[in-house]
């Protein structure tokens, strides 16, 4: 005759039982829950990155704006703004293709990154158009920023085919106004980038409310 198994022990080994049956539903639960916030997130990322040269691409650059509008909105510190543009970027793919050219592109965008400071972003519009987003910087510093960047690319070279390509940036420069759209920005900082290629190339255009002046 097999001796009964008294009921307190039962009852805590069914309760044992149940709680890891739980633990298994509630840790594959958090793990299913944990993967799709991190595809999400990817996917998001994803979403906001130019795939060529791994920087912001515009819908990235609305984001950043948008928080820096909004900072500039509450407070008096300056946001500038840089719109940067190869120098007679369509021969490269011309002459040598399309994958020179994106070599191009992927050297100037790295160029451009390093030569910013470290709270600026800069983000790739599409082409062969970059435009930075300088919070803190009034004109004058983002003016500055900008030559650097210049002078940078100016420098340095990169393997294109049999040759090196050693090219030019033309490069708009402004500051914003309390709450300014975006599109009011970007076409403002387009003109003051048309008027450095008026210029001549190879140089930073500063452009505000009451004047304009050009850097070589």
């Amino acid at each position: 005759m097999s001796a009964s198994v008294p009921l307190p022990i039962l009852s805590a080994a069914c309760l044992l039982i149940v709680g890891i049956l739980f633990g298994v539903i509630l840790g594959r639960t958090w793990g299913v829950r944990r993967m799709i916030n991190e595809a999400v997130r990817d996917a998001d990322v994803a979403v906001r990155t130019d795939e060529l040269t791994g920087l912001s691409n515009r819908r990235g650059f609305e984001r950043c704006y948008e928080r820096c509008r909004d900072g500039r909105r509450k407070s008096d510190w300056p946001v500038s703004v840089l719109f940067i543009d190869l120098d007679h970027f369509k021969t490269v793919n011309d002459t040598h293709g399309h994958p020179a050219g994106d070599l191009v592109l992927g050297h100037v965008a790295r160029l451009v990154d390093e030569s910013l400071r470290e709270r600026d972003t800069v983000a790739r519009l599409g082409g062969d158009e970059f435009v930075a987003l300088l919070p803190g910087a009034a004109l004058s510093e983002a003016t500055e920023v900008a030559e650097r960047v210049r002078a940078d690319v100016e420098s340095q070279s990169v393997p294109v085919g049999e040759v090196d390509w050693k090219g030019s940036v033309s490069i708009g420069a402004i500051e914003i106004t309390r709450g300014e759209e975006l599109a009011s920005v970007l076409q403002r900082v387009d003109r003051a980038v048309y008027a450095a290629k008026q210029a001549g190339r190879n140089c930073v255009h500063a452009h505000d409310h009451d004047h304009s002046a050009a850097i070589t």
